[in-house]
This record gives C-alpha cells, sequence and structure tokens, in this order.
C-alpha cells in the first residue's frame, strides 16, 4: 500500500510543477491590450509600413480597431497568447449594438465610440 501512496504522491506533484511552469510562462492567460499606445505599436508591428493614427480600444483591452490617416484600418484580435492584427480590406457590414461593434467576426466593447467607428466602416463610406 506504502508503494502506491508513492506513486500517487509522486504523480500529484508533477502535475502540481507542470502547473506552476504553465503559470510562470504565461499559458493559458488571456492577452489583454493595454492602452492605445500598445494597440498603435502591435498594429505597427502587424502591417508594414502602417502608421497608427486613430485608436478604438475594446473596454477591457481584448482588440482594437486601429486606423492610419489613409483611412486604412487593422483589427487586432486575440490568437492564443498573442494578438494578430488584419487588415479590413472589406469590413463587410459592420454591426453595432450600443456600444458594442461587430466586425470582422470579433466583437468590440467601444463604447460612445462605437458609432463612430460603425459609420467609418459602414460599406458607404468607404
Amino acid at each position: 500500500m506504502s508503494g502506491d501512496l508513492l506513486v500517487f504522491a509522486g504523480s500529484l506533484a508533477g502535475v502540481a510543477a507542470l502547473v506552476l511552469a504553465s503559470r510562470l510562462l504565461g499559458l493559458g492567460r488571456n492577452p489583454r491590450i493595454a492602452d492605445d499606445g500598445e494597440a498603435r505599436e502591435l498594429a505597427g508591428n502587424a502591417i508594414p509600413g502602417f502608421d497608427p493614427h486613430d485608436v478604438a480600444l475594446d473596454a477591457a483591452g481584448r482588440g482594437a480597431l486601429v486606423r492610419d490617416r489613409a483611412g486604412r484600418v487593422v483589427l487586432l484580435s486575440p490568437h492564443g497568447a498573442r494578438f494578430v492584427g488584419r487588415m479590413l480590406e472589406t469590413p463587410g457590414n459592420p454591426q453595432r449594438r450600443g456600444g458594442q461593434l461587430t466586425v470582422g467576426g470579433v466583437t468590440l466593447e467601444l463604447g460612445s465610440k462605437a458609432a463612430a467607428w460603425a459609420a467609418r466602416l459602414a460599406p458607404s463610406r468607404r
């Protein structure tokens, strides 16, 4: 019986070590964009030659819309533990519900900025 207990304790210690290692590596964490400056940096890094100007950051930092002076828009959305940026060549039909805006399959809580960004992304304005 003591041999079984030793195997169980060893297994438990191994699982605890794996959980601790994954936490230290940041695995399983939901990525967040801290502020407009980080959103600009992420968009600039994602698209070569993109010069970020205007930002609409999700209230919880789960994504962002970033526009350059030429009117091009990059959508930043989480992908695993990082963010990916993609140019919205044809944003489709952005859907607004109150302060939420859904574009490119991503819903962002933009608060008072949602209406203005919906108008910018509407097909008739592009």
